[in-house]
């Protein structure tokens, strides 16, 4: 929960050298919506670095981003007079894209625990309590079900990672770690069978459970809790990070985050598609 303090269009054969340089390309550029009107032209650009991580980041049906972080993303911009644009990048890149101006910061689900000294922070916008899930029939009700002959499956470069590998959670340290590249894979590896659970927000968790209704259980009691902040280059020095802070404060006062945050829960209507997929 917030703390109080993500159209088919007809390519002309004029057009198809441009498409194959694009394809050439290794990240995409899509634009806060499908249109823009003549004050977003005037308006400075937020370059995001974001990677799919449902259900802080997709792209929906309709191609256009969605997600808990797209939408106070747009939001938070739209309050301080910024155009966002969102940038689909390589996870491993991130810090060169950065650092070469390819993006302006990184708004993904991302934690400045392990990390308060590698970005720029903003304030945290968000607080995501981590939990694990595995099979109902596994037997596995927490962590310290785990032993040897159990693999636990992880995101590369996560806070969960970095705590397992440091041995500072209730665990036994013959537990195998595996990493993956991001939530989805992970999903697909519990879901196929290659590991024997799966820690992550509990967002993300119980999206799994709604996916598969019966099939899997969230532990009861919750491992951890994560602040989520927006991450800019370390030697940045400009206006946007005090103006985020501004209007996400705001956000968080007047309700906005976790609204948001609510319509993206499992089994909430609201009207957007790919949402559980």
């Amino acid at each position: 929960m917030p703390r109080h303090i993500k159209r088919a269009t007809i390519v002309s054969s004029a057009l198809i050298l441009l498409v194959v340089c694009a394809i050439a390309l290794t990240y995409t550029v899509r634009s806060s919506s499908s249109s823009s009107n003549e004050t977003d032209k005037d308006l400075p650009v937020l370059k995001i670095g974001v990677t799919d991580n449902d259900p802080y980041v997709y792209v929906d049906t309709t191609g256009d981003y969605a997600g808990i972080d797209i939408d106070i993303a747009r939001e938070a911009c739209k309050r301080a007079g910024i155009k966002p644009q969102f940038v689909d990048i390589s996870w491993n890149d991130r810090d060169r894209l950065l650092k070469n101006g390819d993006i302006d910061c990184l708004w993904c689900d991302y934690s400045p625990c392990y990390r308060e000294d590698v970005y720029y922070w903003t304030e945290p916008y968000l607080s995501v309590t981590v939990s694990v899930a595995a099979k109902k029939t596994s037997g596995i009700k927490s962590l310290a079900h785990l032993d040897e002959s159990k693999t636990i499956a992880v995101i590369a470069g996560s806070v969960s990672e970095r705590r397992l590998l440091a041995g500072d959670l209730e665990i036994s340290p013959d537990v195998n770690i595996k990493s993956y590249g991001s939530a989805e894979l992970c999903k697909a590896a519990l879901v196929k069978g290659y590991v024997d659970c799966w820690m992550a927000d509990v967002q993300s968790l119980d999206r799994l459970v709604a996916q598969y209704p019966g099939v899997y259980r969230v532990f009861a009691d919750n491992v951890m809790t994560v602040d989520l902040g927006v991450a800019f280059e370390n030697s940045y020095e400009g206006e946007y990070v005090k103006s985020l802070n501004t209007v996400l404060f705001d956000m968080d006062r007047d309700g906005t985050i976790e609204r948001i945050v609510d319509s993206y829960k499992a089994g909430a209507t609201t009207g957007r598609q790919g949402a559980e997929s």
